[in-house]
């Protein structure tokens, strides 16, 4: 048994602490934890650092995928605008002489046209034929196409975003041949080829995307 007698020094009174001897090596081991704390605490540390580097990237993948995502909705939805657009433009204008230029203008000077997330490729002003029966639309000409299509003589306009005509040839279905009158006025379909190009690269597939957008209409009547 460790012993210390007690002492008197003034008004300070110190008295002795008495530790049984079976006891002292308890009271020593626990004054000598601080190297096995640390050493337990250096562990963690590394434990975290290995499994931040194992997740870390599968995270960084989940944010540049959901970037990269909402840029591609956004240019399908800019891009579905830009031809709701213009076939009302092409609607109203009828079978004006410069009807297609117009709607055009429309698409250029709009966000399709302006944005540098996507590139216009060509843009289509086609007739489009109605079944008696069923009422369902189709082109009178290039239907299914899954690439931008030739024009087609008297149903089938191609222009490039500036206006002009894909072959340099003249414009296949005149704008001013197009019937306008009550009852009896012309279908008009109007596609928007373009190209996305990835922005991250983060999916496994070619650097570029090939869409594109329809939207059907019928020409106001502007004559009974």
């Amino acid at each position: 048994m460790l012993f210390a007698g007690a002492q008197s020094t003034g008004d300070w009174d110190v008295r002795a602490v008495m530790i049984p001897s079976r006891f002292a090596a308890r009271v020593a081991q626990r004054y000598d934890r601080g190297s096995h704390m640390s050493s337990k605490s250096r562990r963690s540390r590394g434990q975290a650092m290995v499994e931040f580097a194992i997740v870390a990237p599968i995270l960084l993948f989940l944010l540049l995928g959901i970037f990269e995502s909402g840029l591609l909705l956004f240019v399908v939805g800019t891009a579905r605008f830009a031809a709701g657009d213009m076939a009302r433009q092409e609607s109203e204008s009828g079978n004006a002489a410069n009807a297609d230029q117009v709607s055009i203008a429309v698409v250029r000077n709009g966000a399709m046209g302006t944005t540098t997330l996507a590139v216009i490729r060509q843009i289509d002003v086609f007739k489009l034929n109605e079944d008696v029966v069923t009422g369902v639309l189709t082109p009178a000409c290039n239907a299914g196409v899954t690439s931008p299509p030739p024009p087609c003589a008297g149903v089938y306009n191609t222009y490039k975003l500036n206006g002009a005509t894909t072959d340099g040839g003249p414009v296949r279905w005149d704008p001013a041949s197009r019937s306008v009158k009550n009852r009896a006025t012309d279908f008009l379909g109007v596609r928007i080829w373009y190209q996305y190009n990835w922005k991250t690269g983060i999916f496994l597939a070619p650097s570029s995307v090939q869409l594109n957008m329809e939207f059907d209409i019928r020409l106001e009547p502007q004559t009974w």
